[in-house]
């Protein structure tokens, strides 16, 4: 199979859009939708779900990009600094990602006075649907690939030499399947226990750092793979939670009943603006980079 997809979805005039970017969007909806079901138990009001939305949306953008600029990228970002701007150019990490939305998450607690813990809990099933959809972006196109491989089902990506193991759709199927997996659990250990994080972490992060064993990055960080490097360390932040919370359960919280509030409609447009913002994104990583690197690779000099 030749993934050889074409990056846009729709071309207006000027206006581009991107299967990429479109992933994110579908994302931060699912998310949203995800939040605005649990909410009466968390006790938030459809004002609060939108503020949440908007702080995870608003984190996972900035954090996707400046993971990516500061870790993956750094060296050919120091060279054409004026780039970091160029977000039609593309350029997300996943690690970052998750990260801004922890930031995300953090800010909305403290000014909400939720527990930081039960809105992890409660955020890492949809975050586990956006992780999946992400990596079917990452597919589309050709950011993510994998070591060579004979496999009946391996894939060619143009620019990249031989076939290749498609990682990233190894990698969204197992976020995929996170998602039932988390649901159960939190079921089970209802948000603030810190089950639900802990498994995600650890699961999310420890399957990753074996199907990235298939990954062929393009990068390097202190002379590893970067993205094994955070597997890892989410892999074992995951445990030490698990064992922690086995050791000393955390007390119970029962939400206080939220007075519904008019949605205002700065929320609502700044929603629909972070909505409609990762659209322009065509790439996980900068296209005139990864061009330089794969045609460096190919012409023998990378």
């Amino acid at each position: 199979m030749v993934a050889d997809f074409d990056l846009a979805f729709l071309s207006v005039g000027p206006v581009t859009l991107y299967w990429y970017g479109a992933v994110y969007t579908l994302g931060f909806l699912g998310i949203f939708a995800w939040f605005m079901m649990r909410r009466e138990w968390l006790g938030l009001t459809a004002k609060d779900v939108f503020e949440l939305s908007n702080l995870l949306a608003l984190g996972a953008l900035v954090g996707g990009r400046a993971f990516d600029i500061v870790v993956y990228e750094a060296e050919w970002y120091k060279a054409h600094p004026s780039a970091a701007i160029d977000w039609w150019q593309g350029g997300m990490a996943s690690h970052g990602v998750l990260l801004g939305s922890l930031a995300g998450l953090a800010v909305f607690s403290w000014w909400r006075k939720v527990p930081l813990m039960a809105l992890l809990d409660e955020t890492v099933v949809p975050g586990a649907f956006l992780m999946a959809v992400g990596r079917v972006g990452n597919f589309i196109e050709g950011g993510v690939i994998g070591s060579p491989s004979n496999l009946p089902w391996a894939v060619i990506i143009p620019g990249v030499e031989g076939a290749r193991h498609p990682v990233a759709l190894y990698d969204s199927l197992k976020n995929l399947l996170l998602v039932p997996v988390l649901w159960a659990v939190l079921r089970l250990w209802p948000a603030g226990k810190g089950v639900s994080t802990g498994l995600f972490l650890l699961l999310y992060a420890g399957l990753r750092t074996a199907i990235d064993f298939m990954r062929d990055y393009e990068s390097a960080l202190f002379g590893l793979p970067p993205g094994q490097i955070f597997n890892l360390a989410m892999a074992g932040a995951g445990l030490v939670l698990l064992i922690v919370v086995a050791i000393r359960p955390p007390g119970s919280w029962t939400p206080t009943p939220a007075r519904p509030s008019p949605v205002p409609l700065i929320q609502v447009l700044l929603f629909v603006a972070l909505l409609l913002y990762p659209l322009g994104i065509p790439t996980s990583w900068t296209r005139a980079h990864i061009e330089e690197m794969r045609a460096a690779v190919a012409s023998g000099t990378g």
